[in-house]
């Protein structure tokens, strides 16, 4: 047993990024942290309302904390908005996270998912083996994934967010090796950690080009509705991959997840101390929803 688990407070943490600010969750609840137009630190914190059944399957875990991972993310995301700009930030609606998350995923999904399906069909027309479309589509999907990250990656907005990317994994990090909490802890750990959405992506485009290579050729319609319906698949194995470089980490199939830590160059930036500090406060305030009460 962990010094963690034995204190009551979870062995592993997750959390990302938001505007200004961090977020981090836990099994209990996820706090999110920003600092406002006047330097000063706003921080909220929510409860979870159960893990549920699902959280113990295998492959259906990874969608329920898919799930919870996005609809807290963008609570935390609009929130920080607000708090940010300076505006009176306020408990977002249902509503607006609803339609907030359905334009994120909608964008998503025609940008990574149906774009390169559709390039894939007309791959298979061309003097190529059949066989290698579904192979083809992936690089594709993932070249289309590394030119965008690249691109919002020069903007100055997307630079502090990457920033303050990096500083919630040397936060988590810290804390998971048992460090003090304090600024001068996270010097010494890398912008990169395995279970990383970034790192999620990544595993999930290599995933989706073995199960669609599997499925074989389709027509358009049939290669649209089968990228659709193995998604949820695709998201629970990435899950389990993840979990699994998570415990690896220190063994060697360490090496596997090489190429996920390489990818997290493209979201990451060096924080600066003030950005480290926000995100030490995040994880505080998360450790203290997960306190024995």
């Amino acid at each position: 047993m962990s010094e963690h688990e034995s204190g009551g407070l979870p062995p592993t943490l997750g959390g990302q990024a938001v505007i200004e600010g961090v977020m981090i969750r836990g099994p209990r609840g996820m706090a999110v942290c920003v600092r406002t137009p006047e330097s000063e630190l706003a921080c909220r914190t929510e409860r979870n309302e159960g893990a549920g059944w699902l959280r113990q399957v295998p492959v259906l875990r990874g969608l329920a904390a898919l799930g919870e991972t996005l609809s807290q993310g963008m609570r935390a995301m609009i929130w920080s908005a607000q708090v940010a700009t300076g505006e009176e930030a306020s408990e977002p609606s249902e509503s607006q996270v609803r339609s907030t998350m359905a334009a994120s995923l909608g964008f998503a999904s025609a940008l990574f998912l149906m774009v390169p399906a559709i390039a894939g069909r007309r791959l298979e027309r061309a003097p190529v083996p059949r066989r290698l479309s579904p192979v083809l589509e992936g690089l594709m999907r993932m070249g289309m994934l590394v030119g965008y990250l690249r691109a919002i990656g020069r903007l100055p907005q997307a630079q502090r967010l990457f920033a303050y990317h990096g500083a919630e994994h040397r936060a988590i990090q810290a804390y998971e090796a048992g460090e003090p909490l304090e600024v001068a802890s996270l010097h010494h750990f890398p912008n990169a950690h395995v279970r990383c959405g970034t790192s999620f992506l990544f595993t999930s485009m290599l995933l989706s080009s073995v199960v669609y290579a599997a499925v074989g050729p389709r027509g358009l319609g049939g290669r649209l509705l089968s990228r659709v319906a193995l998604t949820p698949l695709i998201a629970g194995l990435s899950y389990e991959a993840i979990r699994l470089g998570g415990a690896a980490q220190g063994g060697p199939l360490r090496w596997l997840f090489r190429p996920n830590l390489a990818m997290q160059a493209l979201t990451t930036r060096d924080p600066d101390e003030a950005q480290m500090e926000v995100a030490l406060a995040a994880l505080r305030a998360a450790l203290a929803l997960h306190e024995p009460s």
